[in-house]
C-alpha cells in the first residue's frame, strides 16, 4: 500500500512544483511587462523633451551643434541619445566609444513612437530603444533614445531568486504536508488491506481504526461493519456445519454424498460401519468401487439424472444385512442435478421380524390345521357310524380329547408368549429363594414325573435368592424341566442346580437326554422350531417352550444360553442379577 502514499504525496508536489512554476513565470513575465512599460513612459517623455528642444534650436538660431544639445540633455537624462538623417547617418550621437547602433527599420512608415528591445555590445546587456519621427524643420528624421534595462534584470533576478525561495518552501511545506494527508488516507486504506488479508486467511477478529469522519473514516467503519456481519455470518455458518456434522456422523442411517460425476464426497461413520471400509479409502471413487453395489450405482445413476429412487438393497459383507435406500439429486439454483445423496436405512431387524411373524402365522396355522383336521375327521366318523360300535366310538373320543388337550395347550401358549411380549415396563420383583421357585416347579410337574421313571437331583443353596416376578421365573424354569422330562428317556437323570457367581445367580437345568446338533442349538428358541418334529408332536409339544422361557427371562433382565451334545445331554442356563446386598 505504499504505493498509494508515495502516490499521492508525488501528486500534491508535482502539482505544487507546476503551480509554483507557472506563478513565477506569470510573474515575472507582469514585473517585465510593467517595467518595460514604465521605461517606455520615462523614455517616450525624455523623448518629447530632446525633440523640444531640438525645434527650438533650430527656430531659436541656438549656434549649438544638434550633438552639443544632445550631449548635453544626455548628462541630464543620464540617457543615450542618437540623432539619425533620412539616409540613416547618425548626425549625433551621445556615445562616445563609436558603439553601434541599429536603426529602426522602416520607422518612417510607423506612427510617431516606436519602442523595441536590443542588445548592447559595450554594456553586454539589453538596453530599451524609444524612437521619435521629428519634424522637417528638425533637420533630422528620427530620434532615438536608449536606456539600459540594468535595473530590469536586477529585479528579475530577485525576483527569480524570491521565486526560487518560494518554491523550495512550498515544495518542503507541501511534502510534510502531503506525506500527512498522504498517510491520512493510505494509512485506514494499509490498515483495511492488512485486514482484508487476515481475514481471507481465517481471523475475523481484526478490526481498522476508525480516526475521522471523512469519507476515508466512513469507509472504514463500512469496512468494519462488514466484518462483523462476516464474522457473525461464518459463526453461524460454522454452528450450523458443526451441527450438520454431528448429525451425519451420530445418526444410524448411512449418508452417501456424490458429485456431478457420481464421485463420493461423504461418507459418513455409519457407513463406514455397513460397508466394512473408511472413509478416506473411498472418497473420490465411484459408488459401485466404494460399496460393491451395483444396484446402489444404479440408482445414483438415476438421481444424477434428475430423478429420485426409493429402493432396497442386501449387503453381504462385512454383515448380512437389508438396505433401505432412498437416493435424491442435488440440484443447483437452475435446478440441474450437481449430485446426488444416498440415505441407507438398516430394516435387517424389521425384515427379520416380518420373517419371524409370516413363519409365526404359517407355523401357527400349520399346528392348528393338524389337530382340527384331526378332529374333523373324527368328528365326521362317528357321525357316519362309528358311534354305534362301543370299541370304535371310545378309541376315537380318546383321539378327540388328546386334539382338543392340544389345541388347549397350543392356545395357552400362545397367550403366555402374546402376554410376555406385550407386558411393557419392570416387572413387579419380590426377594424370592431360589430353593422354594424350583420346588415349585418340581410340584406343578409331579404328575409328568410319577410317570416317567427319571432321576432327579436338586443342588441349590437354602440361603440364594433373587429379586424377581416369581410367576414368570417358575413359567420359564417349568417349560425347561418340561422340555428335559420330554427328551429324556427312562432310567436318566434330570439335574437343577444354582450358584452365585460374579454378581449373578445362575440356575442350570442339566439332563441325560438326546442332545441338540450343535447347528441346531442357535435356533431352538425361536417359535415353534423343534429339533425332533414327529418326536415333539408325538410327546404333545407346541414348540413354543422354550421361546416362552426366553422371553419369561428376559423380562427379568436375566440371560439363558444352552450348551449340549448329541447323545450325552444337554443342559440349559439362567443368569438373573443377584439381588443387592445378598
Amino acid at each position: 500500500m505504499r504505493g498509494i502514499r508515495w502516490r499521492l504525496t508525488l501528486t500534491h508536489l508535482g502539482a505544487t512544483f507546476l503551480s509554483t512554476v507557472a506563478l513565477g513565470v506569470c510573474l515575472l513575465y507582469a514585473v517585465e511587462r510593467s517595467y518595460v512599460q514604465e521605461r517606455r513612459q520615462v523614455l517616450s517623455a525624455h523623448s518629447e523633451l530632446v525633440s523640444e528642444a531640438l525645434l527650438n534650436r533650430a527656430r531659436s538660431g541656438d549656434e549649438r551643434s544638434a550633438q552639443e544639445v544632445c550631449d548635453e540633455l544626455s548628462r541630464r537624462l543620464r540617457t543615450r541619445i542618437v540623432l539619425t538623417s533620412v539616409s540613416g547617418s547618425r548626425i549625433a550621437d551621445t556615445a562616445r566609444d563609436d558603439s553601434p547602433f541599429v536603426a529602426p527599420a522602416d520607422q518612417s512608415s510607423r506612427s510617431r513612437f516606436g519602442c523595441l528591445f536590443c542588445h548592447s555590445e559595450t554594456e553586454g546587456a539589453r538596453q530599451l530603444q524609444v524612437t521619435t519621427r521629428l519634424p522637417p524643420s528638425a533637420r533630422a528624421e528620427l530620434l532615438t533614445l536608449m536606456a539600459p534595462s540594468t535595473g530590469l534584470e536586477h529585479t528579475m533576478q530577485r525576483i527569480r531568486i524570491v521565486v526560487a525561495a518560494m518554491l523550495a518552501a512550498s515544495l518542503l511545506l507541501i511534502s510534510v504536508i502531503g506525506v500527512r494527508l498522504a498517510s491520512s488516507i493510505a494509512s485506514p486504506i494499509t490498515r483495511m488491506s492488512c485486514m482484508a488479508r487476515r481475514m481471507a486467511e481465517g481471523d475475523l477478529e481484526q478490526r481498522v481504526r476508525v480516526d475521522s469522519r471523512d469519507e476515508v473514516g466512513e469507509l472504514a467503519a463500512s469496512f468494519n461493519e462488514m466484518a462483523d456481519r462476516i464474522h457473525r455470518t461464518m459463526n453461524a455458518l460454522a454452528e450450523e456445519k458443526s451441527k450438520l456434522e454431528t448429525v451425519v456422523t451420530d445418526m444410524a442411517d448411512g449418508i452417501i454424498v456424490t458429485d456431478a460425476g457420481g464421485r463420493v464426497t461423504l461418507f459418513n461413520p455409519a457407513s463406514e460401519r455397513i460397508f466394512g471400509v473408511g472413509a478416506a479409502a473411498v472418497l473420490d471413487t465411484l459408488v459401485y468401487e466404494a460399496t460393491a453395489n451395483p444396484d446402489l450405482q444404479r440408482a445414483v445413476a438415476r438421481a444424477l439424472d434428475g430423478e429420485s429412487v426409493a429402493t432396497e438393497t442386501r449387503v453381504g459383507y462385512p454383515a448380512r444385512m437389508v438396505l433401505g435406500t432412498h437416493v435424491s439429486p442435488i440440484r443447483d439454483a437452475a435446478g440441474k442435478a450437481r449430485g446426488a445423496i444416498v440415505v441407507l436405512q438398516d430394516r435387517t431387524e424389521l425384515s427379520r421380524v416380518a420373517e419371524l411373524q409370516r413363519d409365526f402365522v404359517a407355523n401357527v396355522s400349520h399346528e392348528l390345521r393338524t389337530p382340527i383336521a384331526s378332529i374333523h375327521a373324527t368328528a365326521e366318523t362317528l357321525v357316519n357310524g362309528a358311534k354305534d360300535d362301543p370299541a370304535v366310538r371310545d378309541r376315537f373320543l380318546d383321539t378327540l380329547a388328546r386334539e382338543c388337550q392340544r389345541l388347549s395347550a397350543l392356545l395357552r401358549d400362545l397367550l403366555d408368549l402374546s402376554r410376555l411380549e406385550a407386558r411393557g415396563g419392570s416387572p413387579r420383583k419380590v426377594r424370592v429363594r431360589v430353593g422354594a421357585v424350583v420346588g415349585d416347579v418340581l410340584e406343578l410337574l409331579r404328575p409328568v414325573l410319577d410317570r416317567r421313571e427319571l432321576r432327579i437331583t436338586v443342588s441349590i443353596p437354602l440361603d440364594l435368592h433373587v429379586a424377581v416376578e416369581p410367576t414368570q421365573l417358575t413359567q420359564a424354569l417349568a417349560n425347561l424341566v418340561d422340555n428335559a422330562v420330554k427328551y429324556t428317556p427312562d432310567g436318566g437323570e434330570i439335574e437343577l442346580s444354582a450358584h452365585r457367581s460374579n454378581g449373578r445367580v445362575l440356575v442350570r437345568v442339566r439332563d441325560t437326554g438326546i442332545g441338540i446338533p450343535r447347528h441346531e442349538q442357535e435356533r431352538v428358541f425361536e417359535r415353534f422350531y423343534r429339533v425332533d418334529k414327529a418326536r415333539s408332536r408325538e410327546l404333545g409339544g407346541t414348540g413354543l417352550g422354550l421361546a416362552i422361557a426366553r422371553e419369561a427371562v428376559e423380562a427379568q433382565q436375566g440371560t439363558i444360553t444352552v450348551e449340549s451334545h448329541p447323545g450325552r445331554g444337554t443342559a440349559f442356563t439362567v443368569s438373573l442379577p443377584a439381588e443387592p446386598g445378598v
